[in-house]
């Protein structure tokens, strides 16, 4: 059930016409960036997006320029995730999942040193259980962190019913910003 609501999900976020998406970005990137957790957090943790999911790249910058801490995931071995610091200049590179890591890993940053935590996700329920992309690291990696959780999606991403099982090391994002269609 999972797989299939991933194959859908990418195709509907492959699909969505460019105005809608960046019309619903701008909107989100606000949202983020105008909530009262991103407003509490001097450490935000962010995932660097790469298409069709939705752009953080906005995000990130936002983030830099009101003097945040920006630390982004590395996909380690045996499904670890870690995040370490990043500015404009910080060496990036392709990973075998096709996302965007720094390619320093020495020196991660602690758990309990993020405050925010942007999760992403293809779907999401209203609970805040999600299916992400099918390899674990951000499950594993939300099994030991305490700080704020908060997922962006489109509307099209949330269901009222989960049409799929929650596992017992699924852990809800505890807040989801979405916009109108």
């Amino acid at each position: 059930m999972k797989e299939q609501i991933r194959k859908e999900m990418l195709g509907r976020l492959r699909d969505l016409p460019s105005r809608d998406r960046i019309r619903m970005e701008q909107e989100l990137t606000t949202a983020v960036c105008n909530s009262n957790e991103w407003r509490a957090s001097k450490t935000i943790g962010v995932t660097w997006s790469i298409f069709p999911e939705i752009d953080t790249h906005k995000i990130i910058q936002t983030g830099l320029e009101e003097g945040k801490r920006i630390v982004v995931p590395y996909s380690g071995k045996d499904r670890v995730m870690t995040f370490h610091e990043y500015s404009p200049d910080t060496a990036m590179s392709r990973s075998k999942f096709g996302i965007m890591e720094p390619v320093d890993k020495r020196n991660p940053v602690p758990p309990e040193a993020i405050d925010l935590l942007l999760v992403p996700g293809l779907a999401f329920s209203e609970t805040g259980y999600r299916i992400g992309f099918g390899g674990g690291y951000y499950d594993r990696y939300l099994a030991a962190y305490n700080g704020h959780t908060l997922s962006v999606l489109f509307p099209f991403q949330l269901f009222k019913d989960p049409h799929w099982e929650i596992e017992a090391f699924d852990v809800p994002v505890q807040k989801l910003l979405t916009t109108a269609f």
